[in-house]
């Protein structure tokens, strides 16, 4: 099970919702299977929640589960899992490209303007063959 860190820079809104009847999970599963963020509140292991990205795709919503949540100095540390295949696949896409803005942002910061098709590019040589592969 491979979780992807998701960019702080690009603010999840993550609400939680009526308990889902999703698979139980399978430590046998392989590949992207979610992801992490940081955030200021806690969240039960196994809670449903909803995630929106209205930054990267203002129509982006999907279910998943909080896999475990663990404090840190600076908030909780959560892992969300997307047991359908549909949604984490629809995660899996959402996170390249968040990654992407995150890459052109840090390019910003440091003196490179760089347009979204020339920071995917560069993203894509450096980081596409280790981002995880979904598996069904």
């Amino acid at each position: 099970m491979e979780f992807v860190a998701h960019p702080r820079d690009l603010p999840l809104d993550i609400t939680l919702i009526e308990d889902q009847p999703f698979p139980p999970v399978n430590e046998a599963r392989v590949g992207f299977v979610g992801i992490t963020y940081t955030t200021l509140h806690p969240f039960d292991n196994g809670r449903s929640v909803r995630i929106t990205l209205e930054e990267i795709d203002p129509n982006f919503c999907v279910s998943g589960r909080i896999v475990w949540c663990r404090k840190e100095a600076d908030g909780y540390q959560i892992a969300i899992d997307f047991p359908s295949n549909e949604e984490c696949y629809c995660v899996r896409m959402i996170e390249q490209l968040s990654q992407i803005e995150h890459y052109r942002r840090q390019a910003k910061s440091e003196g490179r303007r760089l347009n979204y098709n020339e920071a995917a590019a560069e993203w894509i040589q450096k980081f596409a063959a280790s981002f995880p592969t979904f598996s069904v």
